[in-house]
């Protein structure tokens, strides 16, 4: 293991060197900072129609069931406003990462933490929300931030559900194809991601 770990160590610093370390960060990067993860952000819609989500291992269906039965995802919408618009505590691995001289950061959360992390560490920042977004580079950044499901600022466009998940591969072709890229040329680390998540 310390053979595998300073290997590692050696592979990520040589790849921030030639500009070609990547985050891939999840919802576990974000709860230090005081937000939810899944199981937490779907409890009361678990809990409302008659499921434990501490039983439950397939989210996604979770939320796409609460959709139906609610024949809407405005109450899933408005829960991610209340929650990842809330103060955040100070989260020291993510300070860590964003003052690192990594250039392309892609997540799954819906939160501003490395966008505003990355800000403050001085770095100018593009963000990548949707498609439209990837035609467009501002000069002189720093770094990129790809929000691969969604941000809060557009909380009915979040992916949650079965049925978002479904159509990901058609309404995000070209997210799919530049992370395809990256994964290719660049050396990746994980953070606060489970590789079982969908």
């Amino acid at each position: 293991m310390k053979k595998l770990k300073k290997q590692f160590i050696s592979d990520f610093s040589a790849a921030m060197l030639e500009n070609n370390a990547a985050i891939f960060a999840g919802a576990g990067l974000s709860v230090p900072s005081g937000y939810v993860n899944w199981k937490e952000l779907l409890r009361q819609f678990s809990d409302s129609i008659g499921l434990n989500i501490d039983k439950e291992y397939d989210l996604i269906s979770v939320a796409q069931y609460y959709k139906n039965s609610a024949q809407s995802k405005n109450q899933i919408s408005q829960k991610l406003i209340q929650e990842f618009t809330k103060d955040s505590k100070d989260n020291n691995l993510l300070t860590l990462l964003t003052s690192m001289p990594i250039e392309t950061f892609w997540t799954t959360n819906y939160d501003h933490l490395i966008e505003d992390n990355l800000k403050k560490a001085g770095k100018r920042v593009d963000i990548k929300i949707d498609n439209n977004d990837l035609s467009i580079t501002p000069p002189n950044i720093d770094a990129t931030v790809y929000k691969f499901h969604g941000d809060i600022s557009r909380p009915y466009e979040a992916i949650l559900t079965r049925d978002d998940y479904e159509s990901f591969d058609k309404s995000h072709k070209l997210f799919i194809q530049t992370l395809r890229g990256d994964l290719i040329s660049k050396t990746f680390v994980f953070v606060g991601y489970s590789l079982n998540d969908p």
